[in-house]
């Protein structure tokens, strides 16, 4: 009795970065593992996320993987059924899974990311093969992290030991507030405020205030919520016009 041997299925990754340069070479160096399609500035496919049904005698085909940025990732996911791991779309058909690749690998962006349903992480410079591993990782419906992600997520998770107040003093004081300012906002001693910026200085291991703001801002300590009983709400950052517009020269009036 004969075997009769079937093809092996063919996984389809979609790659919708906004960077052209990456996406191409993100296409590229996936080509020998996967039938990637650049979907070049159209974005995501009508039809998504089940694209092509296998027809009698030909290879299964099914979309297994999306390659985004970090924006473009969270916008398509924003709103969509949450899944840690491999799922299932209409039809049976296994849904795909998110890949994030950005230049940018702070610990709180990569969480935000998680939380939000993608299933990998990766920086843009990591190595070929660590692409490739990530791809087939995701594809699988297992969570991938560069070791520069990895690294950025576990150092946050330092943020865990703040205390709420603490978190409310390290959000004003990476906004340039004095421990007087901070300590009007928040209803206490400036002398109190001191106290604990000493101690984010310590469980930070930084030596200034500027460096404790880099540090937290590195590991994604901060969120955007708002400071908890915040009798003095600060005023919203402007939008970078707004703000070159505060630099411009006003012709002076006629006289």
């Amino acid at each position: 009795m004969s075997l009769i041997e079937r093809p092996p299925a063919v996984l389809d990754a979609i790659v919708v970065h906004r960077n052209p340069l990456l996406r191409a070479g993100i296409a590229a160096a996936l080509s020998p593992f996967f039938r990637a399609h650049d979907t070049g500035d159209d974005g995501l496919p009508s039809g998504f996320p089940s694209l092509g049904a296998a027809g009698p005698g030909s290879r299964s085909t099914s979309v297994r993987l999306v390659i985004a940025d970090h924006e473009g990732a969270l916008q398509s996911l924003a709103g969509a059924p949450r899944r840690g791991g491999a799922g299932t779309a209409s039809g049976g058909v296994p849904a795909p899974q998110w890949l994030v690749v950005s230049p940018v690998t702070h610990g709180g962006r990569v969480r935000h990311a998680m939380a939000a349903g993608v299933l990998g992480y990766v920086h843009a410079a990591c190595a070929l093969e660590e692409l490739r591993d990530a791809a087939r990782a995701v594809a699988a419906g297992r969570r991938y992290l560069c070791r520069t992600a990895a690294g950025a997520v576990a150092e946050g998770w330092l943020g865990d030991e703040l205390t709420p107040r603490e978190r409310d003093v390290l959000r004003m004081l990476c906004l340039g507030l004095d421990n007087k300012s901070i300590g009007l906002r928040l209803g206490v001693a400036a002398g109190t405020v001191k106290t604990h910026v000493k101690t984010l200085l310590q469980k930070l291991g930084a030596r200034s205030r500027t460096q404790a703001a880099t540090e937290a801002l590195r590991r994604g300590l901060l969120d955007d919520e708002p400071v908890a009983d915040d009798p003095v709400p600060l005023p919203a950052r402007p939008s970078r016009g707004a703000a070159q517009g505060l630099y411009r020269l006003q012709p002076l009036p006629a006289a």
